[in-house]
């Protein structure tokens, strides 16, 4: 009983206590690179890994990452055309200096950064029965196995960053996600579009200012 007593005045307090309450907050976050001397981009190009059969993901990578720096309006974009990389191999490519990425004659050459990396997009088969929960009319419950055609698909990027001056590496970054499409026939490149979509934040933050959405809690 005592200890009854001791415990209901606790209790009440607590049922007293200041309410809280969840705010959802837009945080800035500035540029991973100091971009003090640099105001120009340039895109060498990709190097595929494992070629896709339907979709040519060097390509594709290319004109998306052009694309989205273009739409936000980044750093100023060097328009020259890009380089055959298919040659180079890039385990032995992608080192810490790269006398390559400094044999450029840009205009800018000295404020302008490169950016290229490595692009690998397969898919697999994930067919397979699945099990399905159902309710009938009359409110029951149950269980029922059905065949799924599901394609996956994984996006694996290496992106690398050189200053065109010296040809030295400033950052490096692997970037992966992955995805479940139902059906037959799915588009690929489509496919490809959203997944490089999902990471783009992730690059373009190494240039760009980017926001990101928190929760905190007030009291």
């Amino acid at each position: 009983m005592k200890k009854l007593l001791v415990l209901l005045p606790l209790l009440l307090l607590a049922r007293c206590g200041p309410e809280t309450k969840d705010v959802r907050i837009d945080v800035a976050l500035p540029p991973k690179l100091d971009l003090t001397s640099y105001d120009h981009i340039y895109f060498p190009g990709f190097i595929t890994e494992v070629p896709s059969e339907n979709i040519d993901t060097e390509r594709e990578a290319l004109n998306f990452f052009r694309r989205e720096f273009l739409r936000r309006d980044v750093m100023g974009i060097i328009s020259s055309n890009p380089v055959d990389l298919s040659d180079k191999d890039p385990r032995s490519f992608f080192v810490r200096d790269q006398p390559f990425f400094k044999s450029f004659n840009f205009k800018n050459a000295d404020s302008t950064l490169a950016l290229t990396g490595v692009i690998s997009f397969e898919s697999v088969d994930r067919s397979g029965f699945k099990e399905f929960e159902e309710t009938d009319f009359t409110g029951r419950r149950r269980f029922r196995t059905q065949y799924v055609e599901i394609t996956g698909f994984n996006l694996n990027m290496r992106v690398y960053v050189y200053e065109l001056n010296e040809g030295k590496l400033l950052y490096s970054e692997v970037l992966q996600d992955t995805t479940d499409i139902q059906g037959t026939n799915p588009d690929e490149r489509l496919v490809l579009y959203d997944l490089m979509q999902r990471v783009s934040d992730r690059v373009l933050g190494l240039f760009a200012n980017t926001h990101v959405k928190a929760e905190r809690i007030l009291l």
